[in-house]
């Protein structure tokens, strides 16, 4: 066993800071030093209002760190690497667990859609924490010269890049609305750039989040407190409207306004996750049926049989601005202040990362 430092969620809102007791790993286990690890929008709306599956928990979940032991049955670590860890951890029951579908990919076994899983960070305890037990089969091996700061964006970039192959599926397109400029939404720009996505339109109401949008090349916004989003989307598109739009925002408003820019036959991706009941209007759902829309869910990211991660790594080793992002750093002890602060919006902020 091993003491770990950790930021600790009690129960909703109830933050300490104390000891966890770690097991050491197993034949098929690496114990991870944690490095850094991202705070998520996602784990500050359940850490404050809706809920963890289980307390107390450790939170986090866009991990890096150095391989700190490691099990017998790995081949391609040694301890001491620089990783990032994959948080979903699938734990197959059945045959038809994670069975063949259709996928961003083709028709392959999808393990990010595994019935039975773990998920460091909210079903067992994450990365706010000195050190985390992981499957060696869930770890990343990070490029020696890529630093902690572009690292650290592994996993929220892997999200995005998921959504645009689940986007990419069915058609090619040269127009998307990225509906919530927060760091998945910028990250989701960065990979449309890469990807020679010409007319790329962000939509958000927080004006500090627009250079960031600048910054990662993109120069068309609409600012949902005084804009006109339809008009300004047919402006910016020729009258013609948008192939793809990515909701990221988790606002019914902008669910809604999303599919009325899409033009006849186009798709929305949907990766935020919904704290509340979200209603579509009566012409919305018209507009869906009758215009043959196609609304598509994107969950996590995978690393097997496609590894999104490594190409991650790849991506932020090419655009190190990226690392830009990060706002602000904290250590784990100031949990119980950060994200009470975040909730409220009481400062400005774009990527927060806490470390021991």
């Amino acid at each position: 066993m091993i003491k770990s430092l950790s930021a600790i969620l009690k129960s909703l809102g109830k933050w300490d800071y104390d000891e966890i007791q770690i097991n050491n790993p197993n034949n098929d286990q690496a114990l991870v030093k944690v490095s850094q690890c991202g705070i998520c929008s996602t784990d500050v709306v359940r850490s404050m209002e809706v809920g963890f599956y289980n307390y107390p928990i450790v939170p986090g979940h866009e991990i890096i760190g150095k391989i700190y032991k490691l099990g017998k049955n790995s081949k391609n670590f040694k301890e001491g690497d620089k990783v990032c860890v994959y948080p979903l951890i699938t734990k197959c029951h059945s045959d038809d667990c994670c069975a063949k579908s259709e996928s961003a990919y083709g028709h392959q076994v999808n393990k990010n859609q595994c019935s039975t899983y773990d998920f460091l960070g909210s079903r067992s305890h994450g990365g706010y924490s000195e050190y985390i037990l992981t499957p060696i089969k869930n770890l990343v091996k990070i490029p020696s010269n890529l630093s902690d700061d572009l690292s650290v964006f592994t996993e929220p970039s892997s999200v995005a890049l998921h959504a645009l192959r689940i986007a990419q599926k069915d058609r090619k397109f040269d127009s998307v609305i990225i509906l919530g400029l927060g760091p998945i939404g910028i990250l989701l720009a960065a990979w449309c750039k890469k990807f020679k996505i010409s007319n790329i339109i962000g939509v958000d109401r927080n004006k500090n989040r627009f250079q960031n949008f600048f910054d990662v090349g993109c120069d068309k916004i609409i600012d949902t407190r005084k804009d006109n989003v339809i008009k300004k989307i047919k402006n910016f598109t020729n009258n013609s409207l948008s192939e793809v739009s990515f909701e990221c925002s988790g606002s019914e408003e902008l669910l809604n306004t999303s599919i009325d820019g899409l033009k006849k036959g186009g798709k929305i991706v949907i990766l935020s996750n919904q704290i509340r009941d979200i209603k579509l209007s009566r012409e919305v759902l018209n507009k869906i049926l009758r215009q043959e829309l196609t609304i598509a869910g994107s969950w996590s990211s995978i690393i097997d049989p496609v590894n999104e991660w490594e190409e991650s790594l790849e991506f932020l080793k090419k655009n190190p601005d990226i690392k830009k992002l990060i706002s602000h750093k904290y250590n784990f002890s100031s949990a119980k202040k950060v994200f009470p602060s975040m909730y409220n919006k009481e400062f400005k902020f774009s990527k927060i990362v806490l470390k021991p």
